[in-house]
């Protein structure tokens, strides 16, 4: 079978439906299995269901159950000695391991090992078909208020309306730079204004959505004209003023020289705005830790403050054919502190080379603050031709971003997006209509629902 890069959320939309696999389960040790009680879907820090109920070997059990996609998500996710992670009475992976060396069963910080079982050696259909089932059949809480009837009309109205949506994405998002950028109206540098501007919403793409909040809080609390022209300067004060300077024990050439540095400048300069507890590493990758985001920022900074970022980006715009492979390029180019290169948190090195930022990301980027912001640029600087190159950079610019909102969205509506303002037009309907229950706002709505109300009298004539 092959292994599908599937994401946890998806094997734990099968681990609650029994439906999709045999009711005869077994664990890896050969313990029969019995689900009593699949317990609560846990949203925060800690296992992915918490109060389940079990049953191996007729004996009960009573705690916690993880999801994980392979034997490595224990050890990757960093769960051993994580005391949220004691009550663990079961481990769910999707796929089996080719090498029995790499099949290692957890455990837990009390060293007890956790029972665990493989989905896929117990699914009833293949993996493409589950698929399919589960995207065209979404839970209650995924259900559009006019699903399943808006299948039912026309596709070219339904893409009109969604493009339509995407362009009011767009000006939601250039509203929001300009809100901000209103806050520096007592500004004497416009040009470095834009420059803060655009690094804070980077700087919010790059958290993510579990450390979005804390990166902005960051970007937002420096006094910009204080930075110096220094690399490791920047480092310092980003990685200071983030909390994780602070009690730091690892000792080494690197560590050392930002501590000195953050501490002749902190007191005067630049305050602690952030405790390193407010950051977030559970469920995350390595290469989407905070401290590797926070390294690519401080390169990122650098080419802001000191470069001619914010230009060389006007000019993909303005000069280039290709403007989207040249916007990414710009983005891996940016060049981090070689201790960043081998290192994923502070005195841990790698054997393997840090991948500190990829292109799903940096199309995010694209996406959310690129585009909105140079559109803005355009409109407040009237630059007419550049405008209408970000427009049809925009409309023409083919799916980037798919994530669950837009896959759901896809095939509740029966629709298929072709370009970035596609995808964000389903994200801004999703947002801000559909999950709000404003039909009636909506021209898909209005036209399912009234005709639903003209049809209920038309039946009562007809009988």
């Amino acid at each position: 079978m092959k292994k599908l890069n599937i994401n946890e959320s998806f094997i734990s939309r099968i681990w609650e439906s029994p439906s999709y696999y045999e009711s005869r389960l077994m664990t890896c040790d050969n313990k029969t299995l019995e689900v009593l009680d699949f317990g609560e879907k846990n949203s925060d820090a800690g296992p992915d269901f918490i109060d389940a109920k079990i049953r191996l070997d007729g004996k009960l059990y009573s705690g916690d159950i993880e999801i994980h996609r392979d034997f490595k998500g224990w050890k990757q996710h960093n769960h051993k000695g994580d005391n949220k992670y004691n009550k663990v009475i079961l481990q769910v992976v999707f796929w089996d391991e080719d090498d029995e060396v790499k099949k290692k069963i957890p455990r837990v910080k009390k060293s007890r090992d956790i029972p665990t079982i493989i989905l896929s050696n117990f699914l009833k259909q293949s993996i493409h078909i589950i698929w399919k089932d589960i995207i065209n059949n979404p839970s209650p809480k995924f259900k559009l208020p006019c699903f399943p009837n808006v299948k039912e009309i026309e596709a070219d109205f339904k893409t009109d309306v969604i493009r339509d949506f995407g362009f009011k994405r767009l000006k939601y998002k250039t509203i929001r730079l300009r809100n901000r950028l209103d806050d520096f109206q007592e500004s004497r540098n416009k040009k470095f204004t834009w420059q803060i501007v655009l690094f804070e919403f980077i700087c919010e793409a790059l958290g993510y959505s579990k450390n979005k909040a804390q990166f902005l809080k960051l970007a937002r609390s420096f006094q910009y004209e204080e930075f110096e022209n220094d690399k490791l300067f920047l480092d310092a004060v980003l990685f200071g003023a983030a909390g994780f300077l602070h009690d730091l024990k690892y000792k080494d050439e690197y560590i050392s020289l930002l501590k000195v540095i953050w501490n002749e400048t902190r007191n005067k300069r630049f305050p602690e705005t952030l405790d390193k507890s407010e950051w977030n590493f559970f469920r995350l990758r390595p290469p989407n830790f905070p401290t590797v985001r926070l390294a690519y920022a401080s390169g990122l900074l650098y080419k802001v403050l000191f470069g001619d970022f914010l230009k060389e980006i006007i000019n993909i715009f303005n000069n280039e054919r290709k403007i989207h492979n040249k916007l990414i390029d710009l983005f891996l180019n940016v060049e981090i502190s070689g201790y960043w290169k081998n290192h994923y948190n502070f005195g841990k090195e790698t054997k393997s080379k840090t991948k500190y930022i990829g292109k799903e990301r940096v199309n995010d980027i694209i996406t959310n603050v690129i585009i909105p912001l140079v559109y803005l640029y355009t409109i407040e600087f009237e630059i007419q031709d550049t405008k209408q190159k970000v427009l049809e950079f925009y409309s023409n610019l083919k799916c980037i971003n798919s994530n669950e909102i837009t896959r759901t969205m896809e095939a509740q509506l029966n629709v298929k997006p072709k370009t970035v303002s596609d995808e964000q037009g389903l994200i801004h309907l999703h947002n801000f209509y559909c999950i709000k229950g404003k039909c009636s706002e909506c021209v898909i709505g209005e036209r399912i629902f009234n005709e639903a109300i003209v049809s209920e009298p038309l039946k009562i004539i007809v009988y």
